[in-house]
């Protein structure tokens, strides 16, 4: 019988009144290399032997005591036997096929698993098809060597470990394959404990490798979760930010508008051993040559009383971590020049104590145009170009991967349905057609853009190809010039302003903030839509009238909407 104590017990209880015992009668459970069971009464007494549960008696189970239950056996369970790790794998390199079949068989004595290859080259193809814990290299063919091999297993990201057989007559062995270039020296004639050794020692520090392989993957991942899609487009953008996120110098991002390069700077950032310390941000668009320099640097800032304070520059607030200057092709000719200097000496000039003041910061540059045309053009300093070319990566076009619209769309609607506290949309086939047939000159900002306007006009639980035509531009979109309504742009702002003004159930404080408008610029259109003024009766309220078919108000501040919205 299974199940705790007071279980049993009652259970054995309700048996006994079923079979009409006297009540005077009692069950004992004594817990004795098992389970005992002893029925007790007045006079008489039963006992069940404690080694188990009763033994199997056959089909007639017969015993003394007439008021005794016999209970099935319990069935015994096979123990489980531990999980076995598998055989660790061994590669063998050796242009002498006498030494590979030698270093062979004293490797399937340990009990690995055993392959042999005549060349580097054969080595490097092998390892590429199937992946071996360690490479035991003996002779080398002329002209091959094992840092060569050791190097381009390396480069590569195998967790393979190089195992290195030599002759006692080679004094500097342990120079030649020391820790430091990654290989191990075995010395030749080596006893069976010393092989076994070293080999157990290399398979365990490739499987830690390659469990910390692992887990800088998953880290990754994880930093990457906002680049959403699964083309091919954007894995090599997701193995290229892995890349870089491993090596230290400068990066420049180049990519259209809306391609995200900010979002791309964050995951190298993230993916990075700086994660931990700041990430920085500078839109170098809208700063003159005078006011980056403050920006970067930082400056003297003079209070009432007449005392100075120094104001820490973006270099000194992403000391440690990442700075990103955004839109790079717009900085000025001399201050190209001083970012030339900062680069090649990493240290900059304290404008309070005019020190040189080292730094610790890597730098992230974006660009949305052709940097070596402007260097061509004489717009761009060539020493600047080459400092900030270290690495570069191109992020594709929403044009070029239109596989990922709908995994985007989604993702844009779960984000929405977020903020609006209820669930998330679903898309429709033709809405789907629709966004994939648009070109988005704009990206994938423009793309969230439509979705976020678009749910903004509507309640409903699903986003339709009518609610996205009115946002596309008809001279992108391919399904001719009749794809769009005949809505004109100041329909289109009274209808998103009005959504918006129900959505919040009139608060014009939180319409004007999702619309990032100011609350006397929508009061004064919801008057023209004959709206009652701020703080008046209804005020949240607008009394329908026939004169509402026609009104329309003026499109003037239509563009500042969008371009705030955008």
């Amino acid at each position: 019988m299974t199940g705790t104590p007071a279980t049993s017990i009652r259970s054995l209880l309700h048996v006994c009144l079923t079979f009409g015992f006297s009540p005077k009668k009692f069950v004992c459970i004594e817990c004795v290399h098992g389970v005992k069971f002893t029925f007790l009464d007045r006079f008489r007494c039963a006992h069940i032997p404690s080694h188990g549960f009763l033994p199997d008696h056959g089909a007639s189970m017969n015993f003394s005591h007439p008021d005794v239950i016999p209970f099935p056996q319990r069935a015994i369970s096979a123990p489980v036997a531990p999980t076995a790790e598998p055989a660790p794998s061994v590669l063998v390199v050796s242009s002498d096929p006498d030494m590979a079949r030698r270093l062979c068989e004293d490797g399937q004595t340990l009990g690995m698993i055993c392959r042999t290859v005549s060349s580097v080259e054969a080595a490097l193809q092998s390892l590429h098809t199937q992946s071996a814990d360690i490479c035991l290299v003996g002779v080398l063919a002329a002209g091959e060597t094992v840092s060569g091999l050791s190097s381009q297993i390396e480069q590569k990201g195998w967790s393979t470990q190089v195992v290195c057989v030599v002759t006692e007559a080679s004094a500097d062995a342990p120079q030649l394959f020391s820790s430091a270039t990654g290989v191990e020296h075995l010395s030749q004639p080596y006893s069976p404990t010393t092989f076994s050794r070293v080999l157990a020692g290399a398979s365990q520090r490739s499987r830690l490798h390659a469990e910390n392989r692992r887990l800088k993957r998953q880290l990754s991942n994880r930093n990457l979760r906002d680049m959403v899609g699964h083309s091919q487009g954007m894995q090599v953008l997701r193995q290229q930010v892995q890349n870089s996120a491993e090596q230290t110098g400068c990066v420049l991002l180049k990519g259209e508008q809306g391609t995200g390069i900010d979002l791309v700077a964050q995951a190298i950032h993230d993916s990075s051993r700086r994660a931990h310390r700041p990430f920085v941000k500078v839109d170098c668009s809208v700063l003159s040559a005078e006011t980056l320099e403050e920006e970067l640097f930082g400056q003297l800032e003079h209070e009432p009383g007449g005392m100075a304070r120094h104001k820490p520059g973006r270099l000194e607030q992403a000391d440690g971590g990442t700075l990103l200057l955004d839109q790079v092709q717009y900085i000025a000719l001399p201050v190209q020049k001083q970012l030339v200097n900062l680069l090649r000496e990493q240290r900059f000039e304290h404008p309070t104590s005019h020190e040189r003041v080292r730094f610790d910061v890597r730098f992230v540059f974006g660009s949305h145009v052709d940097l070596e045309t402007l260097v061509d053009r004489g717009l761009f300093r060539r020493d600047l170009y080459e400092e900030i070319c270290q690495s570069a990566i191109e992020l594709p076009t929403l044009r070029s991967r239109k596989e990922d619209i709908g995994s985007l769309t989604e993702y844009f609607l779960r984000r929405v349905a977020g903020r609006e506290g209820k669930p998330p949309r679903s898309i429709m086939i033709d809405a789907l057609h629709v966004l994939q047939s648009y070109d988005w000159p704009g990206n994938v900002r423009e793309l969230e853009n439509m979705v976020e306007r678009a749910c903004a006009l509507d309640w409903g639980s699903k986003l339709t190809s009518a609610m996205l035509v009115p946002w596309m531009s008809k001279e992108c979109s391919s399904d001719g010039p009749d794809a769009l309504p005949g809505m004109t742009l100041a329909e289109m702002e009274r209808k998103l302003i009005e959504a918006a003004f129900n959505r919040f159930a009139g608060n014009r404080e939180k319409t004007a903030k999702a619309l990032q408008i100011g609350i006397r610029t929508l009061s004064g259109k919801l008057r023209e839509y004959g709206y009652p003024p701020r703080g008046g009766p209804g005020s949240n309220v607008k009394a329908w009238s026939p004169a509402d078919q026609t009104s329309v108000p003026d499109a003037g501040v239509h563009d500042q909407i969008d371009r705030r919205a955008a």
